[in-house]
């Protein structure tokens, strides 16, 4: 290889990306925008979702059944309701997600401790938010017959232990359980199989489009110390760069940095070189910027949303789908990413995930 022609390129190819105003908002601005708005609106947490009440008893009790129900962080109540249609009404528009009917002679069957009923109206059409509103209730139902079933026994005189068993959880590498801590390792994955590809395809296919090509061609530039001139800039600016956005976004956000630096940049570094491979091979499909932007979105931007593992667990989808993930190297990256965040694991507990980031390169 001539090392001195290698060179030749790659300082035309730095000066290029450092000149071109399309290249630096994708490399720098874009990526930044992806993380905020990934971040603050993927939310998949359940907090102080509105719901209305419909209480036919008005006593003391359903009072106190309802403040234990507002006063948790799950749920605020919006509108108490006159009639039960309203309900219905609430619910068929999309104005609430969940409407909870008190019958009436409630607080007398639990004056008497028998088993008073409460009815729960879901939205279904949201299955995962439905999920969440069932559970979370049956858990603050369960927590208050629990301690009416206390009282009563105590007033009894009886003294027994209602949970036998008693589950003592100790969640490790993400004690707070904060949803930022999943989602944002995951969106450092995705911005850059996101992005990198479709500058480096971009690399190529503009000169294609302006005929310069041509003049590679002509001279004494070897093909191998083209592509070489060509990635290497891309590779070093995009791994610095994104390399410090993940820096800035575990300031942003307080993430906790449990492993070593020099590891995430090496996954980083294999990461990018990855993308900027699959941008090179993306470029020999089209001869067009437009169409080579349009096929980096759908050759990676897309599949790294769906199969990245990135934004939700790929355990939770079909074994066919889970194997087809295999083929993006967001799906390794993003291992290693949570790993040396969240866990300080050392590079070769994760070594298959590392030697497949070096397969693409």
């Amino acid at each position: 290889m001539g090392i001195k022609r290698t060179w030749t390129v790659m300082k035309a190819e730095f000066l290029h990306i450092i000149r071109d105003p399309l290249s630096l908002t994708i490399a720098l601005l874009m990526p930044m925008v992806l993380l905020f708005l990934c971040s603050y609106c993927l939310c998949f947490e359940l907090k102080k979702l509105p719901i209305v009440v419909f209480d036919l008893d008005q006593s003391k009790e359903s009072r106190d059944y309802l403040a234990l129900i507002d006063h948790s962080s799950y749920f605020r109540i919006a509108q108490y309701l006159r009639h039960y249609e309203e309900a219905e009404n609430l619910l068929a528009t999309g104005k609430t997600r969940c409407a909870i009917i008190i019958p009436s002679g409630f607080s007398r069957e639990v004056k008497e401790y028998l088993p008073a009923k409460v009815q729960i109206l879901v939205d279904g059409s949201d299955i995962t938010g439905a999920y969440f509103i069932i559970n979370y209730l049956s858990a603050i139902n369960a927590s208050q017959s629990a301690e009416m079933a206390a009282t009563f026994l105590k007033k009894n005189g009886l003294t027994v232990d209602l949970e036998p068993v008693k589950l003592i959880p100790r969640t490790w590498y993400n004690q707070s359980l904060r949803e930022f801590t999943y989602t944002v390792t995951g969106i450092f994955s995705l911005s850059i199989l996101g992005f990198v590809p479709i500058l480096s395809a971009l690399a190529i296919v503009r000169e294609k489009e302006s005929g310069s090509i041509q003049q590679i061609f002509a001279s004494p530039v070897k093909s191998h110390e083209y592509i070489a001139g060509k990635m290497s800039p891309y590779v070093i600016f995009l791994t610095l760069d994104f390399f410090l956005i993940e820096i800035f976004g575990l300031w942003w956000f307080a993430l906790p940095f449990q492993g070593s630096f020099s590891i995430l940049f090496l996954a980083t570094f294999l990461m990018v070189f990855a993308c900027v491979a699959i941008g090179f091979f993306i470029s020999t499909l089209t001869r067009s910027q437009l169409v080579a932007m349009l096929l980096g979105i759908i050759f990676t931007l897309m599949p790294a949303f769906i199969f990245g593992d990135t934004l939700a667990p790929i355990e939770n989808s079909a074994k066919g789908f889970r194997i087809f993930s295999c083929i993006f190297p967001s799906r390794y990256y993003t291992t290693v990413c949570r790993a040396q965040i969240l866990k300080g694991s050392g590079f070769f507990s994760y070594w298959e995930n590392a030697m497949a980031l070096i397969g693409y390169c």
